[in-house]
């Protein structure tokens, strides 16, 4: 049976990717969170599911992220932040612990077959991907979201630096929308801008049983026009420019807890 682990399954991304795991009855699903409890508020359905096995902890326990990864076939990791944070590294904490994690596994089982991670990443750290946008759009988007990114593109370059042992795939759609399946296709050549998480999910699922993705970039694109736009987006750009050029004003936010 078909074994999958889900990092990240409280947001958007890793939460549409387990629903659609858990519909297979033929799937057995490790599933790590920060919070159970938010996770079952989510799909309370998962409490009663006997194929899914939920670890809740601290991300940087490796321990417990290895028994999370064990026996698995393929990890999605969509740990991520939407937000501008200055200083940010929720990815390379992320793909540090899944690292770890592993080599732990390898050095108490060496035989044992490695899953792929599918790893969720961003068009807008791939050249090949955004070279076609306007640079003006381009430069708003990089610099509104550029803690995001740059926490992306170290984290890719840590990965890679595990080449000789590990598969990993890079999925880096274009903008993503809270919005149903409208159907979707894996692409190596272009990214669209919106898509939803759930064909994102659907999409990354794909990658992980066709197989042969193998360190390469991959984007999940749209296949019809009615994906709903997404209008808080600009606040959002707003909200991240200010940061990327001023990021005091985020600690000062906090402190005054006006987010």
């Amino acid at each position: 049976m078909p074994s999958f682990a889900v990092l990240g399954a409280t947001g958007a991304t890793g939460g549409n990717i387990l629903k659609l795991l858990a519909q297979n009855p033929r799937n057995t699903v490790n599933v790590y969170v920060r919070s159970e409890s938010k996770l079952l508020t989510q799909q309370p359905d998962i409490a009663s599911n006997k194929k899914v096995k939920v670890f809740a902890g601290d991300l940087r326990d490796t321990a417990l992220i290895a028994s999370c990864l064990k026996d698995t076939d393929a990890v999605f990791s969509t740990v991520a932040s939407n937000d501008n944070i200055p200083g940010t590294h929720i990815a390379q904490d992320t793909a540090h612990s899944i690292v770890v994690a592993l080599m732990d596994i390898r050095m108490t089982e060496p035989q044992v077959k490695i899953p792929v991670i599918v790893w969720l990443s961003s068009a807008s750290v791939n050249p090949k991907f955004y070279e076609k946008e306007p640079a003006f759009v381009h430069w708003l988007l990089a610099t509104s979201f550029s803690y995001v990114y740059t926490d992306l593109a170290h984290a890719e370059e840590y990965l890679k630096m595990h080449q000789k042992w590990l598969k990993v795939v890079f999925i880096q759609p274009g903008g993503l929308v809270e919005d149903k399946r409208h159907g979707h296709a894996l692409s190596m050549e272009k990214q669209q801008t919106f898509l939803s998480y759930a064909d994102l999910a659907a999409g990354m699922i794909e990658v992980a049983e066709k197989g042969g993705y193998d360190w390469q970039a991959v984007a999940v694109v749209p296949t019809t026009d009615d994906t709903r736009i997404e209008w808080a987006v600009p606040g959002r750009m707003v909200k991240g420019l200010t940061f990327h050029f001023a990021p005091w004003m985020y600690w000062l936010t906090r402190k005054l807890h006006l987010q």
